[in-house]
């Protein structure tokens, strides 16, 4: 038997053999498969065995010790959970014999969630559901949750927008508080915050929309001189309506975008602000930021006056019916007195994109895809759209007024803007090697300031390259965000940007506009916090994720009913080591093609992202024959294969 001067060393040993393993906090990454990786705060990663996996969720924060396994590999084992933030999911109801079960529709939780019998509301198998969970899977690995609504089914009428908007938590309804604002705004009239601007109304604004549109924030108007055009913006102004912290704001600040679906719109205010009050509809005094901006002959732009404005549209014109007149002139449906101001406003804005894309950088041109549904809401057919003249013209004439509000506000030295840094730092080694051996350069160019990213695309625009290089380099960008300083815009190839066009479509807009009243009324400019822009932001990517997902399930459903069999012209948009993705350019349907398993010296070229075995490529902008692999409408997955 140890005496205890041997116990107390025995147990000394062991402590100092637990201080030796090493301990992490960190954060649970999913995979594709049921392993994961636990990253720590300095970055470094961790393998998650399957089995300890089944224990926590993705995003949980927890305390991990690493060992060594049989194959000599680190790995990390599940000592405590700290924190774990998913609450709610949405996914599709199982029943498998006497079990029922929901399978998450979400990129990372990749298994079934058990729902316990007085948990199920009477769901029936295949109901699409939102989910509360109950029981977090750690330590026994068993999670649980219980039903909190029956969205419907997928053959239900719109099911499509109503679930994607309870999966990216989109609220459809708007508080009692914002309502009762709204009227009491429309009850109260507009002609106190007329009164003190600037009055405009003589000069004949119109505004040029869809044809069902009534929020109308924008109305334009143009003259011509012996020195150009003279080009006036006039933007809708909410923020004379709306207070910093008032219950329109906060539900403002809540949405952050209009969210638009196929066969829904959820607004970002009332339609008493937006459709009414603050819309610049025909014959009403509205108030508006107007900027009076110098055009040259040439197409250079430059802000001459920006003023707080009592503003009358004179017509409300759909994009069709300008499109129309633009086209042949002498036929169409514009009025006498309007058609020689929208000539001139057409020949403004054709000068203002011929200067943009001369000195500036100019975004690929890509068709819109309307979803035609029949009598049940789903898709009968699919209608690929290019955009026309009229739109254009709207285009320039709010690009050229982002861009000038962007430099005004970064003159005075505090702005909302838009910043977009180029190509990701990553990639940024491939990107300058591509272009040095399909330039024949000597060096590698150098793409750190907007001035030498605008040439190097240009260069690339104009090399005598197989290569798409262009497409190759803007596959490999930054996305853009809001930031309150004052950056460069790569993609646009702008000094400063910003957006400050869609104040009732947008909050950082309608943000945008209170700081430029308050920089027009000589006040300290309230600028937003980098965490206020952040959480924008990211309620703005969920908007836009709902809204895509919707589109890309009612796009499927309609793909999935064409011949399995059949044989489709697509076009190479993107690809990784792992998978090519294609898209039919006539539907506007994207899909995947597996490369893992390609085999017979099949290699992933990183430098210009393409697939190469000897003379045969697979590569970006490439044309290929494709038929349908498997396609699942709901989980939005589509894959392919090559059909060659």
């Amino acid at each position: 038997m140890l005496d205890k001067n041997a116990l107390s060393q025995l147990q000394s040993l062991k402590q100092e053999i637990q201080n030796s393993i090493p301990r992490f906090e960190g954060k649970v990454r999913a995979s594709g498969g049921r392993f994961g990786f636990v990253v720590t705060d300095d970055n470094q990663q961790f393998y998650l065995s399957a089995d300890e996996m089944e224990k926590v969720l993705p995003g949980d924060r927890v305390a991990v010790r690493i060992e060594t396994n049989a194959d000599d590999k680190q790995q990390a084992i599940i000592e405590q959970l700290i924190s774990s933030d998913l609450k709610e999911f949405c996914g599709s109801y199982l029943i498998k014999g006497k079990g029922h079960f929901v399978q998450p529709d979400h990129p990372a939780l990749n298994r079934w969630i058990f729902i316990p019998p007085k948990a199920r509301l009477q769901c029936k198998e295949g109901d699409l559901v939102r989910a509360r969970l109950t029981q977090h899977p750690w330590p026994e690995g068993k999670a649980q949750a219980s039903i909190e609504e029956q969205i419907g089914t997928s053959a239900d009428n719109g099911v499509e927008a109503r679930y994607m908007c309870q999966k990216w938590q989109i609220p459809q309804a708007f508080s009692e508080a914002s309502l009762q604002q709204a009227a009491e705004l429309a009850q109260q009239g507009l002609e106190n915050c007329l009164s003190e601007r600037v009055d405009l109304t003589s000069v004949p604004f119109i505004t040029i929309d869809s044809a069902t549109s009534r929020d109308l924030d924008d109305a334009l108007y143009a003259e011509a001189d012996a020195d150009g055009w003279l080009l006036r913006v006039a933007i809708a102004d909410p923020a004379a309506l709306i207070a910093p912290g008032s219950a329109l704001d906060q539900e403002a600040r809540l949405r952050t975008t209009s969210a638009y679906f196929a066969n829904l719109v959820v607004p970002m205010l009332p339609a008493e602000v937006s459709e009414q009050l603050a819309s610049l509809l025909p014959g009403q005094d509205r108030p508006a930021l107007v900027a009076d901006i110098r055009v040259s002959t040439a197409g250079e732009a430059t802000l001459q006056t920006l003023q707080r404005a009592r503003i009358r549209s004179h017509a409300k014109l759909s994009y069709s019916q300008v499109a129309e007149f633009l086209a042949n002139p002498a036929e169409g449906e514009i009025a006498a007195e309007l058609q020689t101001m929208l000539a001139t406003l057409g020949a403004c804005a054709s000068q203002l994109g011929q200067y943009r894309r001369q000195h500036f950088l100019a975004m690929d041109e890509r068709p819109d895809y309307r979803l035609m549904l029949d009598e049940n809401g789903k898709v009968r057919e699919i209608l690929r759209v290019d955009r026309n003249d009229a739109q254009k013209l709207v285009e320039e004439c709010m690009l050229v007024c982002n861009r000038l509000s962007a430099d005004f506000m970064a003159s005075r030295g505090a702005g909302i803007y838009i910043e977009h840094a180029g190509v990701r730092s990553e990639r940024l080694g491939d990107v300058m090697s591509l272009l040095r051996d399909e330039l024949q350069m000597h060096s590698r160019p150098k793409l750190r300031t907007v001035e030498e990213y605008r040439e190097a695309i240009r260069m690339a625009e104009n090399a005598n390259s197989q290569l798409p290089l262009r497409d190759i380099i803007t596959r490999q960008l930054e996305r853009s965000y809001l930031t309150t300083t004052a950056n460069p815009h790569f993609g646009l190839g702008f000094e400063h940007y910003t957006t400050m066009t869609s104040p009732l479509r947008k909050y950082n807009d309608l943000l945008a506009h209170r700081l430029l009243n308050r920089l027009l009324a000589n006040e300290e400019a309230q600028v937003p916090t980098e965490q206020e822009l952040d959480a924008i932001q990211d309620q703005q990517s969920r908007v836009r994720a709902a809204a895509n997902q919707a589109d890309s399930w009612m796009k499927l459903g309609w793909f999935a009913q064409q011949d399995r069999k059949a044989i489709w012209p697509a076009l190479i948009t993107q690809a990784n080591a792992n998978s090519i993705t294609v898209r039919i350019d006539a539907f506007g349907i994207d899909g995947q093609i597996d490369r893992r398993k390609a085999g017979n010296g099949w290699v992933f070229d990183s430098k210009t992202l393409s697939h190469r075995n000897g003379e045969q490529v697979l590569g970006i902008g490439q044309s290929v024959n494709v038929r349908i692999q498997d396609i699942q409408p709901i989980a939005r997955e589509l894959r392919f294969q090559l059909a060659e």
